[in-house]
């Protein structure tokens, strides 16, 4: 077995949140909140300690289009961070990179910010303060 490292992008705060998953349509019988402003429909399912975010084009224009086209289901992971600005700066040292601005998401009515790493991914960064 290889042994794994273990490493703070985001600081040692930093909890694992949950995976975003990119679907073609969310079941009916699922909670859905809408979006606009990351052009999705949101559902939330636990399975067992994970908690999976299932994403749903809320039109054409949508980034989950392009990973359902390239059969992308995997969209990112998300972690919890007790101040996002803080983790920017701990994750910029690991070749992270910041997509986007921070702004509040309507899902969780929490500020969040996007990183990307070529080795990694695409990261969701939440503040729980």
């Amino acid at each position: 077995m290889i042994n794994s490292t273990k490493q703070s992008f985001f600081g040692n705060d930093a909890k694992f949140h949950h995976i975003g998953v990119a679907v073609k349509s969310i079941n009916n019988s699922l909670e859905q909140i809408t979006d606009p402003i990351q052009k999705v429909k949101i559902a939330f399912i636990e399975l067992g300690e994970i908690t999976l975010e299932l994403l749903e084009p809320a039109d054409d224009c949508s980034p989950i289009t392009t990973s359902i086209q390239k059969k992308n289901k995997l969209v990112h992971i998300c972690y919890s961070v007790p101040n996002i600005d803080a983790a920017i700066i701990c994750c910029k040292n690991f070749g992270f990179k910041t997509i986007s601005k921070k702004q509040k998401a309507v899902a969780f009515d929490k500020y969040i910010i996007w990183v990307y790493s070529a080795t990694y991914g695409l990261i969701e960064l939440i503040e729980e303060s």
